[in-house]
């Protein structure tokens, strides 16, 4: 008896694997085992938001009417379902990162979370001044002091070493001297162009909304602007 059972348990081992990696239904699972994951990039043409539901039974997808609606500065994110990696993700393509995101997920059967907010590192606005003599590379863009965020700064081009740093402050100047741009090896002769990128990064996890007191909502944000400039090694 033993025997002839092991083939039905190893068919049934092997169904659960198949469907293991299915999307689970939203309306089965509660508000407060949801987990959010919410990511943004904005790198000066265009800004990209997704959104990811998952839970301790697997990613899910909305269903029965659930609805997630995001919003910034008052108008609506265009979002829509689009699967990556065999998953459902909730997508919005739109001009750019200006304010923060408000998120609402509206449910009939269990509890909705309405105007939650979740803040967003300010637009950059990076400009640089050209290079003149042995003067400084300048750099100039629109501060964030009191943000909670981390800034970094790269310099590339085909005549230098990459160059890469944390900036300690964002107070939206600073020098980059000469001596720092190291040519490449073997050097470059005459001008070439350099792209001088500075990116705002920041992360948050919370809890999704009261009484939850686990962390039920993970955001990442990364906000970038690139410049060229001209140097003569």
């Amino acid at each position: 008896m033993k025997m002839r059972a092991l083939p039905i348990v190893v068919l049934a081992l092997a169904t659960l694997a198949g469907c293991e990696d299915e999307p689970v239904r939203s309306t089965d699972v509660s508000t407060l085992d949801m987990l959010f994951s919410l990511d943004a990039s904005d790198e000066g043409n265009g800004a990209t938001v997704r959104v990811r539901i998952s839970s301790p039974v697997g990613e899910l997808r909305l269903s029965d009417g659930d609805t997630l609606r995001l919003s910034m500065e008052g108008t609506p994110l265009p979002l829509r379902e689009v699967e990556e990696d065999d998953r459902p993700v909730y997508l919005a393509e739109i001009e750019g990162l200006s304010g923060d995101i408000t998120f609402d997920l509206e449910r009939r059967a269990d509890r909705s979370i309405i105007g939650r907010v979740i803040p967003v590192p300010p637009p950059i606005g990076l400009s640089a001044e050209p290079l003149m003599g042995d003067a400084p590379l300048k750099l100039t863009w629109n501060a964030a002091p009191e943000g909670n965020h981390v800034l970094g700064l790269a310099a590339s081009g085909t005549c230098i070493k990459p160059l890469g740093r944390t900036l300690p402050n964002d107070v939206g100047q600073y020098e980059i001297s000469q001596a720092e741009l190291v040519p490449a090896n073997p050097a470059m002769p005459g001008p070439c162009p350099l792209q001088v990128t500075l990116t705002r990064t920041a992360t948050l996890q919370e809890p999704i909304a009261p009484p939850a007191t686990q962390v039920g909502l993970y955001a990442w944000f990364v906000l970038s602007r690139t410049v060229e400039v001209t140097w003569t090694p």
